[in-house]
């Protein structure tokens, strides 16, 4: 196996969808006879296995002993090792600081996964140093245009992609039994409005409707909807889940649901989409509209549960377009969100900048962090003193 022409730089590898990320990239990367190598600031992998079954190199980065700019510095020496023609920082201020010690013949790229204004505001500080922003919906592509800030930076729409097994031959749905819908995510209510779950599963069984309704994944917000939902019968929450156990426990769902205040393209749901389950979200201009269309599934005003609720009851009691929205949702991600067309679509990029080899030095000094405040803290002798004290 070669190296992938291509180093990720992450802040964290915590369970989510942008480590998920990393790990669709990396299957495709290995069955191109590729290793993706992936460097992260923090010392904790939580998808390990994952990785490791992508075939995918990962170096966690210790903090005991190093101030920040010298972390900033090791992980620059691990992507040095690899001399990548490329490297993509994904997630937060400590991914991106590497970018500035690289080789200007290296493509330097970033990467916004979602439709907030912190990460936009956080990339603004990194455009010098900026070959190229990926969005991964047309809205944040859009927004990345409109900004001064990246007006001499490449702005690319490279959309998620899943690394499906065989396709999913879904049995039709059996009238007696209640329609499983299920919500996959971060069980925060900040950005994704858990809330509005609880209400949902509540509206669902004031009107006596046939249903099981599956909780996966953390958060802070977690013990909360458990009380709320604790004396339904019908309500499963199962809280963090392996990253391997998704796609089983998704093949045996109905529908999911997703009521956020905003998102970029949830990986949870393209993987579910892909599996044939059914989608009623919010109606979300970012990624969402993109994927969720009348053809395969339902779209509800944001914090409209009680159309939510209306739209769940209309498809259980039609099968049959419960049963067309499922198969077309699963064709559209099969073909358009596919793990292998997004990582063609990475290779495309870097090759379009043709650049030279780069000419790596032995070593560097990591400048004062772009985003940490009091900056004479971090150079000089205070420098040398955080330092000495650390160790």
């Amino acid at each position: 196996m070669t190296p992938a022409p291509l180093v990720a730089c992450s802040g964290s590898l915590m369970l989510g969808g942008s480590t998920t990320f990393l790990v669709n990239l990396g299957h495709s990367f290995r069955e191109r006879g590729m290793t993706l190598n992936v460097v992260s600031m923090d010392e904790k992998n939580e998808m390990a296995a994952d990785f490791a079954a992508a075939g995918a190199n990962v170096r966690c980065l210790p903090r005991q002993g190093l101030i920040y700019e010298d972390r900033i510095r090791q992980a620059w020496r691990e992507i040095a090792a690899l001399h990548p023609p490329a490297v993509l920082a994904c997630l937060g201020s400590e991914s991106f600081e590497p970018l500035r010690l690289l080789p200007s013949e290296t493509v330097r790229l970033g990467i916004i996964q979602s439709d907030d204004p912190g990460p936009y505001e956080m990339a603004r500080h990194f455009a010098p140093w900026l070959d190229a922003m990926v969005g991964v919906s047309e809205t944040i592509c859009g927004r990345l245009r409109a900004d001064p800030a990246f007006a001499k930076t490449r702005v690319e729409h490279i959309p998620y992609g899943i690394h499906f097994g065989p396709e999913n031959v879904r049995p039709p749905r059996d009238t007696g039994q209640p329609l499983k819908l299920v919500y996959l995510g971060r069980m925060i209510e900040e950005q994704k409005r858990v809330s509005r779950l609880v209400e949902l599963v509540r509206l669902l069984d004031a009107r006596g409707e046939k249903f099981e309704f599956t909780f996966a994944g953390s958060g802070q917000d977690l013990p909360s909807v458990q009380a709320a939902l604790a004396r339904l019968p019908n309500v499963r929450i199962l809280g963090e889940i392996p990253n391997s156990e998704t796609q089983a426990l998704l093949r045996s769902q109905d529908i999911m649901v997703i009521l956020s205040d905003y998102e970029g393209l949830p990986l949870s749901l393209l993987e579910a989409m892909g599996l044939g389950v059914v989608p009623v979200v919010s109606d979300l201009e970012s990624g969402l509209r993109q994927v969720v269309t009348e053809q395969t599934g339902v779209r509800v005003p944001v914090g409209d549960v009680a159309g939510a609720a209306d739209a769940i009851s209309a498809l259980g009691r039609d099968t049959r377009r419960l049963a067309a929205l499922s198969i077309a949702a699963s064709q559209l991600v099969r073909d358009e969100y596919s793990a292998a067309r997004m990582c063609q679509r990475y290779l495309d990029l870097i090759g379009s900048f043709n650049k030279g080899p780069a000419n790596w030095p032995s070593d560097v000094e990591a400048p004062a962090p772009l985003l940490l405040g009091q900056q004479w803290m971090y150079q000089g002798w205070p420098r040398k003193i955080r330092r000495w004290l650390k160790k």
